[in-house]
């Protein structure tokens, strides 16, 4: 099979007719139904690629803090300063904030909430978008160290950084969390995917956390919703000489950032503890068919077995 023949093989999907690679008006965040004025939002990995594209849109929708989160303040500089020209360019005057902070090291975690807290800062947003996979072995010949790593950054991280999510005060106003998640959790097929089987197993594993975490807290609580940023065109790819036309995102991240930002609105309410392709559209998924068995069946876009409901065969 042709490196090209995996690619679109890993964007094949059928769940709307009408399937995205650029940003379009729906998600715009721009619009006045997705406006984040006011909110404060923390994005882990939110230094580079897909978390650093979501955070240009929240931006953009005049979100008025953001946070960035990762390992290296360097990059995490870098970024803080492209996001402060965003903001200026938008004329939005947003607070960027950028904190080094490993995710699965305790302490690190504990402290950025402290000083969170002692600013006076709470957050409104969470987006789980840091991430962890390696090259691709199996997983008896990655060890359990190296598996149980990935399952450390991939599952354990956003846990703990959910419950301090959900602990910190403000009454009874509305949160939201946006876990990007991957299409390896649901293609194992495809060889690239399988190829990785430890990310798939954590990713997965994380994916269904916040599903479980959804159904323990109503949407008007804590809307939860899990997304596939979609095969992105990068530098790595273009190396290859692959076509960027094969690719859910050509060139830029702006299609999941913007997806980020209507996930995180009262307009995807809908979509509660499901998982969803970025690329899918979203006014296609709020009607007709798709809408009636989002309504209609609980395990719609929810991980599960195939075939199976409560336990006994389906029709």
């Amino acid at each position: 099979m042709s490196l090209e023949q995996v690619i679109a093989g890993g964007r094949q999907t059928n769940v709307t007719t009408t399937v995205h690679q650029e940003p379009y008006p729906a998600i715009s965040p721009t619009r006045p139904e997705l406006s984040q004025a006011g909110k404060t939002i923390l994005i882990t990995g939110g230094g580079t690629n897909i978390g650093l594209a979501i955070a240009t849109a929240f931006i953009k929708a005049s979100a008025a803090t953001v946070i960035i989160v990762g390992r290296r303040a360097e990059v995490l500089e870098s970024a803080r300063s492209q996001l402060e020209e965003v903001s200026k360019a938008a004329g939005t005057d947003a607070k960027i904030i950028a904190r080094a902070c490993d995710v699965v090291n305790l302490a690190d975690v504990d402290a950025l909430w402290k000083n969170l807290a002692d600013q006076g800062i709470v957050v409104d947003v969470y987006v789980a978008n840091a991430a962890k996979f390696t090259e691709p072995k199996a997983l008896l010949q990655l060890g359990a160290e190296e598996v149980w790593s990935q399952v450390e950054t991939n599952v354990k991280a956003p846990l703990v950084f959910a419950e301090k999510f959900y602990a910190q005060p403000g009454g009874k106003k509305q949160k939201y969390i946006i876990n990007v998640s991957t299409v390896s959790i649901h293609a194992t097929e495809n060889p690239e995917v399988a190829a990785r089987p430890a990310y798939t197993l954590s990713k997965l594993s994380g994916t269904l956390l916040f599903q479980l975490l959804a159904q323990d807290h109503p949407h008007e609580d804590m809307q939860i919703i899990s997304f596939h940023p979609g095969l992105i065109y990068n530098e790595l790819w273009k190396a290859y000489g692959v076509d960027p036309k094969l690719f859910d995102s050509n060139v830029t991240d702006d299609l999941p950032g913007e997806f980020a930002v209507w996930a995180a609105s009262k307009q995807a309410a809908f979509l509660h503890g499901r998982y969803v392709w970025c690329s899918w559209d979203v006014e296609e998924l709020a009607t007709g068919e798709n809408r009636k068995r989002l309504d209609e069946d609980f395990y719609f876009l929810r991980a599960s077995i195939s075939g199976l409901s409560n336990g006994n065969k389906t029709p």
